[in-house]
């Protein structure tokens, strides 16, 4: 809704199981907000293969908690976790990642965590935990701040703890709290390289969005751009000349709607053709689709009911892997442009669209408003893309303090 109304653009990227990073931009590109979202919490350094899933460390935000819950004052929908457990899932993420404890990042977290636990008073579902558990992790908040280490003592004395707390809450009584690790896979691993050494971008979003002249902009102010039509991956081939030919003569179907009627081949056709130009070219050049390979398995696209293919589930893994850029446009100004979607149409497209790019692995899904014109949007999509500062003319300083965790 907000990119619709032109307020912000976002990005969305995902190639961990258990993390995801929102990342927000003004509607100028002059400041973002990075957010790492976790979907469960695997840093544990004495239980290497197991998870915390995110719903028994939510379910801690209880009504009976408000008392120490408080919201962070520059974004009210953030709350902080309970300060005995925000304090072990710190300590456990710095031996984890064996941060250095001396620089101020780390130093800040403790202080304000630890800060945090000294104020605290044991809530109702923690005052049945061993006196024993409690008292070790006083301690430590008082050691801590000190500490130019995360000692073993401190890890194990916080996991128990953790696990005792989180068992402890009403809301996972009866539930595992530990599960199974959930590995990335070797094909997951492949693409994310691939997507990173040989970049390809696709613009996707409905027909008259200005898919095709953003992405002509953006060639014209990088170089190293290389602007490909996709719909040329399929069209150029003979055999879609000569069936599409016979197609129109014998039934007068047009190629909009034959390319619908045989979207599975074509799809197909146009994703080997996609994967030759993407790797033989030089790892220099960042190739642009004016839409994206797996958006021609989306049939009757201009009808109110677009739907998704069948074999989406077993075409999609093979297309390239691609940084999405979907085209935020309202429909009231799409029929300015091309009167050739209803509302409900256009909607629905725009979410399979979305989907579609969430299913991709890794998920890259960059949400961008369309602004006044075609060379201030490819403007601000390339600052998306690649952090470019020279070519908006506003201050970039953006506070130290810019990244959050939720």
């Amino acid at each position: 809704t907000h990119c619709l109304q032109k307020e912000l653009h976002c990005r969305i990227e995902q190639c961990s199981p258990s993390k995801m990073r929102l990342t927000l931009w003004t509607a100028d590109a002059s400041q973002k907000l990075m957010i790492d979202l976790w979907t469960d919490f695997d840093q544990l350094p004495l239980r290497r293969h197991y998870r915390i899933p995110a719903d028994r460390l939510l379910n801690a935000l209880t009504e009976s908690a408000d008392s120490y819950i408080t919201a962070n004052p520059q974004i009210p929908g953030l709350h902080h976790l309970p300060p005995d457990i925000d304090l072990c899932l710190l300590i456990q993420h710095l031996a984890k990642k064996r941060k250095v404890l001396d620089s101020p990042g780390p130093r800040h977290r403790i202080a304000s965590a630890c800060d945090r636990m000294r104020a605290w008073s044991p809530a109702p579902d923690a005052q049945d935990l061993p006196q024993q558990l409690i008292h070790g992790l006083q301690i430590i908040a008082d050691r801590l701040p000190l500490a130019t280490v995360i000692t073993p003592d401190l890890v194990a004395i916080s996991h128990d703890y953790l696990l005792a707390r989180l068992a402890n809450v009403p809301g996972n009584r009866g539930l595992q709290i530990l599960e199974r690790r959930k590995r990335r896979g070797l094909l997951t691993d492949v693409r994310n390289a691939l997507l990173h050494r040989r970049p390809t971008i696709a613009f996707t979003g409905s027909d008259g969005a200005g898919k095709s002249s953003v992405v002509s902009a953006i060639a014209e102010i990088h170089p190293t751009v290389i602007p490909l039509v996709a719909k040329k991956l399929y069209r150029r081939s003979f055999m879609y000349q000569l069936v599409s030919g016979l197609a129109k003569r014998l039934f007068g179907t047009n190629r909009d709607r034959f390319d619908s009627f045989a979207c599975i081949p074509i799809a197909f056709r146009a994703l080997m053709a996609a994967w030759v130009h993407a790797m033989f070219r030089s790892n220099r050049q960042t190739l642009i689709f004016d839409r994206s390979v797996a958006s021609f398995l989306i049939a009757d696209r201009k009808t109110d009911w677009p739907r998704t293919s069948l074999a989406a589930t077993w075409i999609e893994p093979l297309t390239p892997p691609v940084t999405n850029v979907l085209l935020a446009l309202p429909h009231s100004e799409l029929i300015y442009r091309r009167n050739e979607m209803s509302a409900l149409g256009h909607e629905t497209y725009q979410r399979l669209l979305f989907e579609q790019a969430l299913r991709q692995q890794p998920t890259d899904i960059i949400l961008l408003a369309s602004l006044e014109s075609v060379e201030a949007t490819a403007v601000v999509a390339a600052e998306l893309l690649w952090h470019d500062s020279t070519p908006i003319e506003v201050s970039r300083e953006i506070s130290p303090l810019g990244k959050a965790a939720a």
